[in-house]
C-alpha cells in the first residue's frame, strides 16, 4: 500500500490547507483503496507532501498553497 504523507506546519496553522489538499488528494484518487493519505502537524515551518517517505511536493509556507500542484507532484510519482 502507498502512503502519502500531508505535512504541515502547526505553529502556523495550516492544517485547513492540508485538509483542502487531502480532499483533493482523495477526489484524484476515487476508489483506489491501495493508498492510504494521512495529514501530519509538524513544528518545521513546511508544508510538503511525501509518498512512501520521499518528499515530492513542499512549498513555502508563507506563500500560496496550491492543492493542484500537489497532486500533480503525487500523480507523477504513482504512475
Amino acid at each position: 500500500m502507498a502512503q502519502v504523507e500531508i505535512e504541515y506546519c502547526a505553529p502556523r496553522r495550516l492544517g485547513e490547507e492540508a485538509s483542502a489538499t487531502r480532499r483533493v488528494l482523495a477526489d484524484w484518487l476515487g476508489q483506489r483503496h491501495d493508498i492510504e493519505v494521512t495529514c501530519s502537524p509538524s513544528a518545521e515551518d513546511c508544508f510538503c507532501v511525501a509518498v512512501d517517505g520521499d518528499r515530492v511536493w513542499c512549498t513555502d509556507p508563507d506563500g500560496r498553497i496550491d492543492p493542484f500542484e500537489a497532486v500533480a507532484a503525487v500523480r507523477s510519482r504513482l504512475t
